[in-house]
């Protein structure tokens, strides 16, 4: 707690919740009843901020972030971040390398809600009169939940539901041409991180079907990061080899083991494209994902100028962002931020 005291704190806190005399209710997505400025104008996201920014993004709000992006998120791979919301670039650290919350500087800020993963993070920020709401993340379908409830929360509550139609209609759209091919004509891929071999998110197992291909470890697993072998990778060698991390291309093409599969081979490496997030992982961008996938599996039905559209129609309906062909390429090919 540095010099403040716990008494001193708790002081704090609750002249916090004394200025919230306008105030609602509204039920986080684990159940919690957490009462909220009817207005809010400062918000803090705790732990995982880069995927939590994402939501307020996609509600139009980046501008109410109160703080900047933790140092243990890399500037130059996360740059995307700035341009979404510009003041995350000097705002204060909230959090320690840990993701704990600092909760001295917290309380400097005064925010107005805070937006975490983490049941410990709304507890220590309960405890001082910080309003903490808690996402749950897991399944496509919590996305159109968790951006109804930002835009709920943040005062744009018609974006959950414009959200969830876009997601929707989509998806169905890409199924449709998907449907048409055969299961055998469609490739195998493998979502690998080739450093520590895994393959590092679950949900990538419904991104690579819906747009088309045949994920190796598709089994019916639960658990979130897979652990593999050289050999069940080798033995699987699949038609796509996809990574979160353009560096990655570099150890598969050096690697002595890796470097054999045949998607290597053949230049067949997919790096996920990298905006507010990470793509392949979970995000708000993951309806984005399906398509990438598809023009990528199959480039005759799904056109490189249709993904081009799409983001761009993506970005300035729910970031408020219109972006150029040359920020688009950027994304894609996970460069980093292009003027």
């Amino acid at each position: 707690m540095h010099k403040l005291s716990i008494a001193i704190i708790a002081a704090l806190g609750m002249s916090l919740l004394a200025a919230q005399a306008l105030a609602r209710d509204i039920v986080d997505m684990t159940g919690r009843t957490v009462t909220v400025p009817d207005t809010i104008e400062k918000v803090i996201t705790i732990g995982s901020v880069p995927v939590i920014n994402s939501f307020v993004f996609a509600v139009g709000k980046g501008d109410t972030l109160a703080m900047g992006l933790p140092a243990r998120f890399n500037p130059k791979r996360w740059a995307w971040q700035f341009v979404f919301a510009p003041q995350l670039k000097t705002g204060p650290e909230l959090q320690d390398s840990n993701y704990a919350p600092d909760v001295e500087k917290i309380l400097q800020v005064a925010p107005d809600v805070a937006l975490s993963f983490e049941q410990s993070t709304a507890d220590a920020l309960t405890a001082v009169g910080v309003p903490t709401v808690l996402l749950r993340i897991q399944a496509p379908e919590d996305l159109k939940a968790g951006v109804k409830l930002v835009g709920e929360l943040l005062g744009n509550a018609d974006v959950g539901n414009e959200y969830s139609r876009y997601f929707d209609s989509t998806l169905a759209r890409i199924a449709a041409k998907i449907d048409t091919i055969p299961e055998d004509k469609r490739p195998t891929a493998l979502y690998l991180n080739p450093v520590n071999l895994s393959q590092p998110h679950l949900v990538a197992e419904w991104w690579i079907k819906a747009g088309g291909g045949r994920s190796v470890t598709n089994d019916g697993r639960s658990e979130e990061v897979l652990s593999l072998t050289a050999e069940t990778v080798i033995n699987a060698n699949p038609d796509f080899i996809i990574v979160f991390d353009p560096s990655h291309v570099e150890k598969l093409k050096t690697d002595p083991t890796l470097s054999q599969l045949d998607a290597v081979k053949n230049g067949r490496i997919l790096v996920t494209p990298m905006g507010a997030h990470t793509w392949g992982n979970r995000t708000v961008e993951q309806i984005l994902t399906v398509l990438w996938a598809a023009s990528a599996f199959h480039p005759d039905l799904f056109p490189h100028s249709e993904l081009v559209a799409e983001m761009k129609n993506f970005y300035a309906t729910f970031f408020k962002k219109d972006l150029s062909d040359q920020q688009v390429e950027a994304i894609l090919t996970s460069i980093g931020v292009s003027s």
